[in-house]
C-alpha cells in the first residue's frame, strides 16, 4: 500500500515538474522575444532618429543654396552614410529636382540591421499671377482682340487686367475689343480718364489700386548665369538638361524640343522664324530666362504639350525690352518681362497670363487667363523654399 502512494506521488511529482519546465521554457521564449522585438524596437527608433537627421540637413542645406543662388540643377547637394556625433547611426540623402521650382529631398537612417526612410517635398514660393494682364506703363487691345478665362470655378473672385499707371488713355479699347472682367488702374488714378474706351467692351467694374502692384525683378539661378555655355541653339534639336546658351535662332520650320524639366538662360535674342516651334514635350517644362529680345515670326509657336500654363514660362530679364509673338494655335504658357513692350498679333492665342512693361493685342489676339495661377506662386518670382509635403516609408 505504502509502495502504490509512494509511485503515486512520484509521478505527480515528475507531472509537475514536466509543467513547470514548460512553464519556465515558455517563459524564457517569451522573455527572449520581447527582449528581441524591444531591440528591433530600438533600432528602428534610433534609425528614424537618423532618417530625420539627415532630412533636416537635406533641408538646410537645400535652403542655403537656394537662398545664396549657388544652387546648382546639375548637381544637387547629397551626402553617403554620413556619421552623427556620440550616436552609432548613418543616414544617406538625396534631393532630385521635379518641376521647376519644386525639389524631392530622400533620407535613409541606418541602425545596425535597422533602416527608415523618410521624404519631404519643398517647393518656392513666390508672386502670383493674379492679374489676366498686368501692363506696368499701357495696355491697348485693337482690332476685336479679347481677354476671357478658363479653369475658374463658381465664386471665384472676377478676372483682373491692369496697370500701375495713372496717365489718360493709358488702357485703350478700340475696335470691338472684348474684356469679361475688370479693369483696374494705378494707384491715385481716374478710371474715366485712364481708360479710353472705343467701341471696346468689359463686362466688370474700373476702379484703382489702393497700392501699385509690384514686379519683382526676374532672378536668374547663379548656376546658369556663370556656368560654361553651350553656344546658340540654331537647328533642330532635342533638350533634356538645363543649361546656358548664347541665342536661339531657328531658321523656318525648324524645332527645338524639351524633354524633361529643363531651364535655359538664353544670354542673348531667341528668335523663331517663320513655322519654327519650341515645343514642351508631355511630362516635360520648360522655364526659358531671356536675356534679350524674344521675336516669334508668322505661323511660328510655342507648343506647350501639357496644356498646363506652369510647365512653359518665359522670363525676360530687365535686358529683354521686347517680346513680339505671331504665335499659331494656342500657346499655353506665362509671359513675365516687366522691362518689355509686348506685342501679340495676327490671332495670335496665350492660355496662361501676362506681365510686361506695356502690352498690345491686335488683329483678333486672344489670351484667356489661366484661373488656376492664383493659387501657384511663380518660383522664379522671389520667395524661398517651404515645406510642401512630408512622409514616412
Amino acid at each position: 500500500m505504502s509502495s502504490r502512494r509512494n509511485g503515486s506521488v512520484l509521478v505527480v511529482l515528475v507531472l509537475v515538474s514536466a509543467v513547470l519546465a514548460a512553464l519556465g521554457a515558455s517563459m524564457l521564449s517569451v522573455g527572449y522575444h520581447a527582449r528581441t522585438r524591444a531591440s528591433r524596437l530600438a533600432d528602428d527608433m534610433a534609425a528614424r532618429v537618423a532618417a530625420d537627421a539627415g532630412l533636416t540637413k537635406a533641408m538646410h542645406t537645400l535652403s542655403t543654396q537656394f537662398d545664396a543662388g549657388t544652387l546648382n540643377p546639375a548637381a544637387l547637394p547629397g551626402e553617403t552614410n554620413a556619421s552623427l556625433p556620440h550616436f552609432e547611426g548613418t543616414f544617406t540623402y538625396t534631393i532630385a529636382a521635379g518641376p521647376p521650382g519644386s525639389y524631392t529631398l530622400t533620407s535613409v537612417g541606418s541602425f545596425h540591421n535597422a533602416q527608415r526612410t523618410v521624404e519631404a517635398v519643398m517647393r518656392s514660393g513666390g508672386m502670383v499671377h493674379q492679374y489676366a494682364v498686368f501692363a506696368l506703363q499701357s495696355l491697348v487691345l485693337n482690332n476685336s482682340a479679347k481677354i476671357n478665362w478658363y479653369n475658374n470655378q463658381p465664386g471665384d473672385a472676377p478676372l483682373q487686367i491692369g496697370t500701375n499707371s495713372t496717365g489718360a488713355g493709358a488702357i485703350k479699347l478700340n475696335n470691338s475689343a472684348y474684356i469679361n472682367g475688370d479693369v483696374v488702374v494705378g494707384a491715385g488714378g481716374n478710371p474715366a480718364s485712364v481708360i479710353q474706351n472705343n467701341h471696346g467692351v468689359y463686362t466688370g467694374w474700373a476702379y484703382a489700386q489702393s497700392q501699385n502692384q509690384e514686379a519683382p525683378s526676374v532672378s536668374v539661378p547663379a548656376a546658369l548665369v556663370t556656368g560654361p555655355s553651350s553656344g546658340p541653339i540654331d537647328n533642330t534639336r532635342t533638350i533634356s538638361t538645363s543649361g546656358k546658351y548664347t541665342k536661339i535662332d531657328l531658321g523656318n520650320s525648324k524645332r527645338l524640343t524639351i524633354s524633361g524639366n529643363v531651364e535655359l538662360y538664353i544670354a542673348g535674342t531667341v528668335t523663331l522664324g517663320n513655322s519654327a516651334e519650341i515645343r514642351v514635350n508631355e511630362g516635360g517644362s520648360l522655364v526659358l530666362y531671356a536675356n534679350g529680345n524674344v521675336t516669334a515670326n508668322n505661323s511660328s509657336k510655342f507648343d506647350n504639350r501639357t496644356n498646363d500654363a506652369t510647365k512653359l514660362r518665359i522670363l525676360g530679364t530687365g535686358n529683354c525690352t521686347k517680346i513680339t509673338l505671331h504665335n499659331s494655335g494656342n500657346m499655353y504658357g506665362v509671359v513675365y518681362a516687366p522691362q518689355a513692350a509686348l506685342i501679340l498679333h495676327n490671332s495670335a492665342t496665350v492660355r496662361g497670363a501676362i506681365t510686361a512693361r506695356t502690352c498690345e493685342l491686335n488683329n483678333s489676339a486672344t489670351l484667356y487667363y489661366d484661373a488656376s495661377l492664383r493659387a501657384k506662386p511663380d518660383p522664379a518670382l522671389a520667395g524661398g523654399l517651404e515645406l510642401a509635403s512630408w512622409r514616412e516609408f
